[in-house]
């Protein structure tokens, strides 16, 4: 099960995670989200990262235009989107409240819980409904997810989970105590 921790909003974060083994690194570019980050900042951290980084830029209003204009400037990987773009490496969000959807993008996806807050509200759906989904292979799991629950998560083999506000002292910045324990939980959840 491969990592993502997402809402990075500095250097030290970023780079404590990819010490940690972390797969996936996520930048929220939502103005109206507490994790915002400006293009400028992402690609003053990317430019001091490894070039194989996986970095993922998520972004909720902006249109086809704007995304690939900020993923071309900062260096971003992927796209990860709320809703029908195709543009290329596109992880695309669902947002789950009682019932998964009925069709799914091809490539990647990622659950989330249907909430005001459109991510980091640390609400989870409920992952039972997970059991006979055929795309779970390729799913990051996203909502809720914790050092609390990651056992329920793993039994359900997705493609990855996506953490944000679970890490965190406060938005936007992480606590390395809680980003070390949950590592060390993932690696000893069989």
């Amino acid at each position: 099960m491969l990592v993502k921790f997402c809402g990075m909003t500095n250097l030290e974060d970023v780079f404590y995670s990819l010490d940690l083994g972390v797969d996936f690194i996520g930048f929220v570019f939502y103005k109206k989200s507490p994790r915002f980050i400006k293009p400028q900042e992402v690609k003053n951290i990317l430019k001091q990262l490894p070039k194989d980084t996986k970095s993922v830029g998520v972004f909720i209003e902006e249109n086809e235009n704007e995304i690939i204009s900020i993923m071309d400037y900062c260096g971003l990987k992927y796209a990860q989107v709320y809703n029908d773009l195709n543009i290329q490496s596109t992880i695309r969000a669902y947002r789950i409240k009682d019932t998964l959807p009925d069709k799914v993008y091809d490539g990647l996806i990622l659950l989330d819980s249907l909430t005001a807050q459109v991510g980091g509200s640390a609400q989870k759906f409920d992952w039972s409904i997970l059991e006979d989904f055929c795309a779970i292979d390729r799913a990051f799991i996203a909502g809720g997810v914790s050092l609390d629950n990651i056992e329920a998560i793993a039994k359900h083999k997705p493609y990855g989970v996506d953490l944000v506000s679970s890490l965190e002292s406060f938005p936007g910045k992480k606590d390395p105590v809680k980003m070390k324990n949950f590592i060390d939980k993932l690696r000893s959840t069989k």
